[in-house]
C-alpha cells in the first residue's frame, strides 16, 4: 500500500517532470495533450491530497515564459499547444450541454428537476426573456449552447496577448482582451481615455479566461450574427470553422474589418483549419 508520504513524494515528482519537459514538448500539440492526460490520470490513481492536487493543477496552467522563446515556430507551436489543451476541455464542457438538451428536447414533456435545470441554463446564456413556449426556449439555446472552433480561439488568443506576452495575459491570465466596468475588477489600460472607467478584466487562471470568453461569444449580443452562421452550417451539415465564424465577430474589435482579415489570415497561416475539421470528424463519429 502507499503510503501518504510515497504519495506526496510521487506527485511531487510528477510536478517535477512535467516541469522540466512540457516546455520542450510543447511543440508537439498532440504529444503535450499525451502527457497531460498521463499525469492527470496517475494524479488521480495514486494522490489523495488535496493540497498537493492543487499544486499539481496550478504546475499544468502555469504560463510559460513565451518570451523568453527566441525561435518564432517554437513560440508559436508552445503558444497554441499550451491555449488548445483549455480550448478543448471548454468545448467539451459545451457540447455535453448541447447534448443534454438535445436528449431533453426530444423527451418533449420535462420533470421538475430538468425544467429547473433547463430555466438555470436559459439564464445563463441570457436567453430571452419573453420566450415561455419550452420549444422556443430549446431553438434559443441550441444556437447559443455550442462550441467555438478551435482555430478561432486560438488565433484570438494569440492576436489579443500578444502570444501570451502581455500585461495582461501575465498579470491578469487576460489572453482575450475582455473588459469589466467595475472598480478594481481589473488592470486599469496605460492609455484608457481619460472619462472611461473600464479595466481589462482579471481571472484566476488563463482557463477562467477561455470560458468566460467562450461565453461571451455564445451569450453576446454583439455576436448574434456568428451564431446564426454557425447554426446554418449545422443544420446544412457543413463544418463549422474559424475562417467562417470569424466574419460575425466584427464588434470584437474597433478594427472591424481589418481584425477579421486578420484573424483569417492567421488562421490560415498557421494551418489551424486542420483542428476544426478534426474536431468535425470526430462529432460525427459520436
Amino acid at each position: 500500500m502507499i503510503s501518504r508520504v510515497d504519495r506526496v513524494f510521487l506527485g511531487l515528482l510528477i510536478i517535477v517532470v512535467l516541469s522540466s519537459s512540457l516546455w520542450h514538448l510543447s511543440q508537439q500539440p498532440s504529444v503535450v495533450q499525451d502527457v497531460i492526460k498521463e499525469a492527470e490520470e496517475m494524479v488521480k490513481e495514486v494522490v489523495e491530497d488535496t493540497d498537493l492536487k492543487a499544486a499539481i493543477d496550478k504546475q499544468l496552467s502555469d504560463i510559460p515564459d513565451f518570451a523568453s522563446m527566441l525561435d518564432v515556430q517554437e513560440k508559436k507551436a508552445s503558444f497554441f499547444a499550451f491555449m488548445k489543451h483549455m480550448i478543448d476541455e471548454e468545448n467539451q464542457q459545451l457540447n455535453e450541454l448541447r447534448q443534454q438538451l438535445l436528449s431533453y428536447k426530444d423527451k418533449g414533456t420535462l420533470d421538475e428537476s430538468q425544467q429547473e435545470w433547463v430555466n438555470s441554463l436559459a439564464q445563463r446564456f441570457k436567453v430571452d426573456e419573453k420566450k415561455t413556449e419550452l420549444d422556443d426556449i430549446f431553438d434559443e439555446l441550441l444556437i447559443k449552447v455550442d462550441e467555438i472552433p478551435v482555430s478561432l480561439a486560438l488565433v484570438q488568443a494569440a492576436n489579443e496577448s500578444a502570444w501570451g506576452t502581455s500585461r495582461f495575459a501575465l498579470d491578469a491570465n487576460n489572453f482575450f482582451g475582455q473588459w469589466c466596468f467595475s472598480q478594481g475588477c481589473g488592470l486599469v489600460p496605460e492609455r484608457r481615455p481619460e472619462g472611461a472607467s473600464y479595466e481589462v478584466r482579471k481571472f484566476d487562471s488563463p482557463a477562467h479566461s477561455v470560458r468566460s470568453y467562450m461565453h461571451n461569444l455564445n451569450s453576446s449580443h454583439h455576436y448574434e450574427g456568428m451564431r446564426e452562421m454557425r447554426m446554418k452550417r449545422r443544420e446544412a451539415g457543413e463544418p463549422v470553422t474559424g475562417p467562417v465564424l470569424a466574419h460575425g465577430l466584427y464588434a470584437y474589435s474597433i478594427r472591424g474589418v481589418e481584425y477579421v482579415d486578420e484573424l483569417v489570415q492567421m488562421i490560415r497561416g498557421n494551418d489551424l483549419l486542420r483542428y476544426d475539421l478534426e474536431d468535425e470528424s470526430i462529432t460525427e463519429e459520436r
